[in-house]
């Protein structure tokens, strides 16, 4: 049995010792590496189908690439998946080609394993490839968790060749003559990894020959300082409340660790940084979560908890929920009593219903009475958090929800809502607090 056969054989019964009684999806791109792990899948009578993804992004050749791979997985009698995608319609904010070819891809794949129930999905990195990988990550500056490189075992993501080196695949390709296509984009200087290929890592195996096992031992280490700051991670965040993280403690423990716990949530250092000089009712948002910055304290919420603290008023009545009630009034008459901090007189005739209460984010404005211009939520807050002592505001409805009406009758605003001298309004009358 082949070197190269033998690994992989190895390397896929570690992780399903009845891989013959299991489904896979192989990822292949009719390169040499994804073309020898096809090889070694047949070989070892594998239960596989192939998913090769067309980007379009080399015209005729990636084309051509295709039919390649198609035809040949006619001649063997295997059931294979293409799909082409547009990767310049496709991008979104900040993605480099790379970055939405790569989310693409998976995505497809997530969808094929879902729809036809495999069992793993194989992918053909190698060793080479986690060397390249390490100096991207290096260069990117990711920390220790991005130094540890490809894991061989990710979900359902399965790389059996990663302690293969590039030469072995290529001694394998040439053992069998086998027959591959190459993609010329590999020897495009523009990318950052074909430079650390065809450059670094070669000056590297000059100065140290054994650069592979070399870099295997340093792998295996640097994973194992990961398994143990990982263990430290738990402990500290155990019994962490989410609702109340103290900024005195938080801010004293470790930076690994403040930054480990907050990129959980999506966030990324320079938010961390500015998290660490905040002023009190700062918010801070990252795709599916929000901190929400108190005196001594900062919350963590989801979008979908956020989301939950929203009412639809229907009509102007009476309103009452499980977290909030209120009491609506209509009047007429030259003065509207305002007296109360729990009662907001706004004109009836700037109200349209249905009307949305809602929490406060990040962009809302409004205009004080005697400005030309608008003043952001945020920038008030802080203004009127620095003068009164109000806790973390988590109890304070007014701030979280009626922060519309409240902060146009606290600065007697002149936009939209505020009397202004005008006889008709109503009087709204908080009789629960929202928490």
């Amino acid at each position: 049995m082949h070197k190269v056969v033998r690994k992989i054989k190895e390397s896929i019964s570690e992780v399903a010792p009845d891989f013959a009684t299991r489904k896979f999806l192989l990822a292949v791109s009719a390169g040499i590496d994804s073309m020898a792990l096809l090889n070694v899948c047949v070989t070892l009578r594998i239960d596989i189908e192939v998913a090769h993804c067309n980007f379009q992004l080399r015209g005729y050749e990636s084309d051509s690439d295709q039919k390649f791979l198609t035809d040949y997985c006619a001649d063997l009698g295997i059931p294979m998946h293409t799909k082409k995608f547009n990767v310049e319609t496709e991008k979104q904010k900040g993605e480099s080609v790379q970055m939405t070819a790569r989310r693409l891809r998976f995505s497809w794949f997530d969808e094929l394993i879902s729809e036809r129930s495999f069992d793993f999905l194989l992918l053909a990195h190698h060793l080479d490839d986690q060397i390249e990988s390490f100096f991207i990550n290096f260069l990117r500056g990711t920390g220790v968790k991005g130094l540890v490189g490809i894991r061989k075992l990710n979900g359902n993501r399965l790389r059996p060749m990663l302690e293969l080196t590039k030469n072995d695949v290529e001694m394998y390709a040439n053992y069998l003559e086998m027959e591959y296509r190459e993609d010329s984009s590999n020897h495009d200087y523009k990318y950052a990894r074909n430079k650390i290929r065809h450059h670094l890592i070669p000056l590297l195996k000059e100065l140290r020959p054994e650069l592979h096992d070399v870099f295997l031992k340093n792998s295996r280490r640097i994973a194992s300082a990961q398994e143990a700051l990982d263990e430290g991670m738990e402990q500290l965040f155990d019994e962490i409340n989410m609702r109340k993280v103290t900024k005195d403690w938080f801010f004293n423990i470790p930076y690994y660790y403040q930054h480990r716990f907050l990129e959980n949530y999506g966030f990324n250092t320079t938010q961390l940084e500015n998290l660490r000089n905040a002023n009190v009712g700062s918010n801070f948002a990252s795709e599916d979560h929000r901190i929400h910055v108190g005196r001594d304290a900062f919350e963590i919420k989801t979008r979908e908890e956020e989301n939950r603290h929203q009412y639809k008023i229907p009509s102007m009545d009476d309103f009452h929920c499980v977290d909030l009630s209120f009491i609506i009034t209509e009047k007429e008459g030259p003065h509207i009593e305002n007296s109360s901090k729990n009662k907001v007189s706004v004109d009836a005739s700037k109200i349209e219903f249905p009307m949305i209460l809602r929490k406060w984010k990040e962009g809302d404005s409004f205009k004080p009475f005697g400005m030309h211009g608008t003043q952001k939520l945020s920038d008030f807050f802080v203004t009127w958090f620095s003068k009164r002592r109000v806790g973390d505001g988590t109890h304070n409805f007014v701030i979280c929800i009626f922060v519309g009406l409240w902060a146009m009758r606290r600065t007697h605003s002149s936009r939209d809502f505020f009397m202004a001298g005008r006889t008709l309004g109503f009087i709204v009358t908080a009789v629960a607090v929202f928490s």
